[in-house]
């Protein structure tokens, strides 16, 4: 998780994207090398979704999720663990991200 820090520029941004209370969050790579990116995410329903992806250079990916989503930037340890099926919960580590209503932009 130490190298999570050095991972990107992680660019930040939400605003309010519909009624229903979702935020959307965007990560960015500001490197020139591509970036492996890993999110574990759960939402307040109990659903646990893995996403991964590669970033390009100057590349955004945004996703829109419910308030107090938590979400997890996973290392390649973290990501192949949670691929098998297991809780990256249960190792104990904290979300990296939490959402909240005050992210909003309205």
């Amino acid at each position: 998780m130490k190298n999570i820090v050095l991972f990107i520029a992680l660019l930040l941004f939400a605003f309010s994207v519909n009624a229903l209370d979702n935020i959307s969050i965007g990560f960015t790579n500001d490197y020139k090398d591509v970036y492996h990116l890993s999110l574990i995410i759960f939402t307040p329903d109990g659903k646990i979704q893995t996403r991964v992806s590669n970033l390009n250079p100057d590349q955004v990916k945004s996703y829109s999720l419910p308030v107090n989503t938590e979400i997890f930037i996973a290392d390649w340890k973290q990501e192949a663990f949670a691929m098998k099926g297991n809780d990256i919960k249960s190792t104990g580590v904290k979300p990296y991200i939490v959402v909240k209503d005050s992210d909003a932009i309205e």
